[in-house]
């Protein structure tokens, strides 16, 4: 199972308008000196599918503040429109007035999860004014993704830490959350201490650590989580699609635990 023959669904990336997809990686080139070897428009991310052999990839949106969820939800339906393989989740905010409305759209319109980041949006997600969002979320059946852990950039807090994702994830067991970035980006021995004794529906992806884990490190931390728990996800486009399926296939795990990685767990959470 290697590159292009490999079926893979990439349950972690990122697009935006041809507009502004120039000016969001500029800026996080600038803030955080980083490569991107994505352009992060739809086509190009389509481009990077079909040379990585990447059959589906969920895209993530982002909404930093509430005014700016329906605006950011319009654009990632109508991008995964025709079918061709992207798969959309809705952008939400926790303590937006219209919250049950806009879960009840996103579901009408197909959409089968939402994403929230705790740094970007200023809440600590074991805050028990975030329940409202946790009932909506698994009253509905739909599927939460939060950004978990540092980014590569100096902020004076990140609020979305293992111990707190614990804590929330205890208080909510019919929710099924995915914690990116392996539970916590750059705290992974909190992770290890916090979130591996976890309750069963939390669920982990692998978006963005190769740049901070070795591929014997990262296999070491699936080990422990288990690869049932575990999703394959790029941060297209701040990683290349294809690079990162070498990532998964160069750690020391079984041929079987790889493709649960790669592709299968996802196909059972979004009912492929």
């Amino acid at each position: 199972m290697s590159g292009p023959q490999a079926v893979v669904i990439d349950f972690h990336a990122h697009i935006y308008t041809d507009d502004m997809a120039p000016k969001a990686i500029s800026s996080v080139k600038r803030r955080m000196g980083v490569r991107v070897p994505g352009l992060g428009t739809v086509s190009d991310l389509k481009e990077s599918m079909a040379k990585a052999g990447v059959e589906r990839s969920v895209i993530l949106p982002l909404a930093p503040l509430p005014r700016h969820v329906g605006p950011t939800n319009d654009f990632f339906i109508a991008a995964a429109g025709n079918g061709d393989g992207l798969i959309p989740f809705g952008s939400i905010h926790p303590f937006q007035e219209d919250l049950e409305e806009e879960l009840d759209r996103l579901l009408a319109s197909g959409v089968q999860g939402v994403k929230a980041v705790p740094f970007m949006q200023r809440f600590y997600p074991d805050d028990p004014r975030c329940d409202r969002l946790y009932d909506g979320v698994a009253e509905r059946g739909m599927l939460l993704l939060l950004h978990a852990g540092k980014v590569p950039e100096d902020l004076p807090e990140f609020f979305g830490t293992p111990d707190r994702f614990a804590r929330m994830a205890k208080r909510h067991p019919d929710l099924v959350v995915v914690l990116a970035h392996l539970g916590g980006w750059e705290m992974w021995s909190a992770v290890r201490e916090y979130l591996i004794p976890a309750e069963e529906n939390v669920y982990f992806d692998t978006a963005y650590i190769s740049p901070s884990l070795s591929s014997e490190e990262a296999g070491d931390l699936i080990r422990e989580i288990g690869a049932d728990r575990v999703l394959f996800g790029t941060d297209y486009p701040w990683t290349d699609q294809a690079e990162e399926i070498e990532f998964v296939e160069g750690m020391d795990l079984p041929a079987r635990e790889k493709r649960m990685i790669l592709s299968q767990n996802a196909r059972r959470l979004l009912f492929l």
